[in-house]
Order: C-alpha cells, then structure tokens, then sequence
C-alpha cells in the first residue's frame, strides 16, 4: 500500500514503466538521488532515440507490398473475381448492392466477396477482427440488417457468394485491417464507398480511404452513390433489367485500362449501353510512349471484342488543356446517364489535367472523378473511380 501510494503521490502510475521501478528503488532507498537523476536521464535519452528509429526501420505496411499481380485486368478468367467490400455505416449498403449488381456475376465470371464491416473503436477495448464463420460476434457489434440485406441479394444472384468480417479498430489502423484482408483472400478489388459532407467523422473516413489507395496490396474502387443507379429485379428465374447507360472516360494510364476492364465486364450484360470516350492530347503531347502503347492494346482488344455489340459506342475526342478536357466531359454529357466510370491518377497524361488543380475537392476521387461527381456537375449519376493495384516490390 505505501508503494502504491507512493507511486500515485507522484504521478507516475502511467509513465515509462522503467521510471517506476526506479522510482521504487530510491523509494526503499537502493539508489540515492544522483543514481536515481542519471537513470531518468538515461531512460529519456534512450526513449528519445529508439522511438524515431524504430519508426524508420519498421515499415508495418512492407506485408502489403507484392509483386504479383492482383487487379481485374489480369485477373484470370478460369477464377472468381475476388472483392473486398467495405462497409462504414448501413445507410451505403443499397448503393453498394447495386454496383455488385452491375458487375455482372456470371457462370465464367462468378464473384466472391468479403463484407467488411468497419467499426471505430471507442474508450480502452480491444481491437477485433471477427470472422463470421469462425467466431462469435458480440451482440454490440452485430449488423444483422444489413447482413441479412446481403444474404438476400445471394439468394437472388447464385454466381454472388459471401463471406462476412467485422473489424473494430481505432481508425489510425482500419487500413491495415482491410489491406489484410485483401492480402489474405487473394482479392483482386477493394470497394469503398465514398463519405458524402464533412465533419470530423467524415474526414477521418476520407484518411482511412487515403491511406487504403496509398498501400492497398489490390485495385481499388470508390463508389459515389447518389441513389438513381438503376436496380435488378428478379422474379422467379427470370431476370427482369432496367435499361443501364454507362458512360467511361478513358485519358489514359493503369487506372484507366483497369476502369475500362470493370466497364467491360458490365458491358457483358445485354441490357447495359456503354459510352466510351478517350481522350488524345494535340498532336500527341506530353503522352508517355510505353503507356499508350498499353492504351492502344487494351482499347483495341476492347473494340474487337465489343465492335457487334450495339450496346458500346466508342469515341475520341482531342484537347490541348484542361479545359477543353472539362469541355469536352460537358459536350457529351446530356444527363442521362446512370454511372460514370473514371481512372483515378495513375498515368493521366499531364496535359489533360492542365490549370485543374485548384478544382478539386476530394483528394481520394482524383481531379476528373471529383469533376463529374460534383453537385454542379448536370445530371444525377453516380460515380465509380478506379485505381489499378500499384506494384511496389
């Protein structure tokens, strides 16, 4: 009792634990005061030192760094489409339903799915991260609506399979958990969805969705829903569509060719049109020679494929600025369309993007998906942006 009392009486109790014990040790005086002053001293100078180093040597997103290659583009076409959808509240659960929806599951093309449900941990508990299948989930985690709303989907689509997760984690670490994740189910593709408004709640989700894109070991997808993309019904084993129009802005880079794989995958459905539009620079300027190579690849072998398809309808458009890009975006937009699909970075020749920066808003969309899921922007259609795995190893 007098230790404690001591301990307390000098306000130690959550301090370096090795102070304490020094502290204890001149308390029933085995160090006098000049040894007691020089292990404080020491115990500061070594705290001091390791902390930044320790920082420097140890990198905890290394495990998410791979090498192979784990995006849609090369996923093989004999495999599920591995997806891991994240889930920050239940009022996103429609929109995201919908955009599985649209990306065609199919006998060839079946999807699996890992649900994600993020929750930020609150007070002093302990992290979690439970699967479903294995574990049990404490009641005051449980998401049963919205697991139930997933199930239901199943039901309806028999090429659609789920798995469900639920992370409770501080939100400097949410990341890692879904980058696990992906890492460990071999997935080819993360889903966000996109926060709409500020507030403190939404900028620490909008961090979370940064440091995702910035060390994901997969592809990664944002979903802006704004509510009018159209829905699937099924009624017995009969499939009854609304028309979907789709519109892809092509200006070129991994994240584009990756954007234009997904849109080609939903082109695959007989009830969705599809617009793309690729931008070239005048007189091909500011272009990286490798990459539009692997532009004109994918693109050709994308019009090979879809060139009897009514459905697709595939145009060019030159610019010499950023805003004849922004021109060009509004010239073909008549509001329409149900979704837009856009890269979101990665190899954007310069030039399209010219005087755009002080446009942009969210920083996770990239300068063209912030422009054309902005309120200003005419028309109601949602937005999905695209980033291609980057390899870093």
């Amino acid at each position: 009792m007098k230790i404690k009392s001591y301990v307390e009486n000098y306000k130690v109790e959550r301090t370096n634990p090795t102070i304490i014990v020094v502290c204890l040790c001149c308390y029933i005086q085995i160090l006098k005061i000049p040894g007691f002053t020089l292990l404080v001293l020491m115990t500061t100078a070594m705290t001091a030192t390791c902390t930044p180093l320790i920082s420097i040597l140890y990198d905890p997103t290394r495990p998410y760094m791979v090498s192979q290659r784990r995006n849609i583009q090369h996923n093989p076409s004999n495999k599920d489409l591995t997806i891991v959808l994240c889930i920050f509240d239940t009022p996103s659960i429609n929109g995201l339903i919908r955009l599985l929806d649209i990306s065609n599951a199919s006998l060839y093309n079946p999807l699996s799915v890992y649900a994600l449900r993020i929750i930020e941990l609150v007070g002093r508990s302990t992290p979690l991260f439970i699967d479903h299948v294995n574990q049990e989930v404490p009641h005051i985690y449980r998401w049963t609506h919205t697991i139930n709303s997933l199930k239901h989907f199943q039901e309806l689509r028999e090429f659609v399979r789920f798995q469900f997760f639920t992370s409770v984690s501080p939100k400097k670490s949410m990341f890692q958990d879904i980058c696990l994740l992906s890492l460990e189910q071999d997935a080819s593709l993360i889903i966000l969805p996109f926060n709409k408004g500020g507030g403190v709640h939404n900028h620490a989700i909008q961090t979370v969705k940064l440091q995702v894109l910035d060390h994901a070991p997969c592809s990664v997808a944002i979903f802006v829903d704004k509510g009018l993309l159209p829905s699937t019904n099924i009624r017995n084993s009969h499939r009854q569509y609304t028309k979907h129009k789709f519109a892809m802005l092509f200006l070129g880079g991994a994240d584009a060719r990756e954007a234009l794989v997904y849109a080609d995958r939903m082109v695959a459905n007989p009830e969705v049109s599809l617009t793309v539009i690729r931008f070239f620079s005048h007189n091909y300027l500011g272009d990286n020679e490798e990459e539009r190579k692997l532009d004109d690849e994918i693109v050709t072998s994308f019009w090979v494929k879809n060139e009897l398809n009514k459905g697709v309808v595939y145009k060019e458009v030159v610019v010499r600025n950023g805003e004849e890009t922004i021109a060009g975006i509004q010239a073909m937009n008549d509001g329409s369309y149900d979704l837009w699909i856009v890269g979101r970075k990665q190899g954007i020749n310069p030039i399209f993007i010219t005087g755009l920066s002080e446009w942009s808003e969210n920083e996770e969309l990239g300068l063209i998906g912030d422009f054309v899921s902005s309120p200003d922007f005419y028309g109601a259609a949602s937005v999905l942006v695209v980033q291609q795995q980057i390899l870093r190893a």
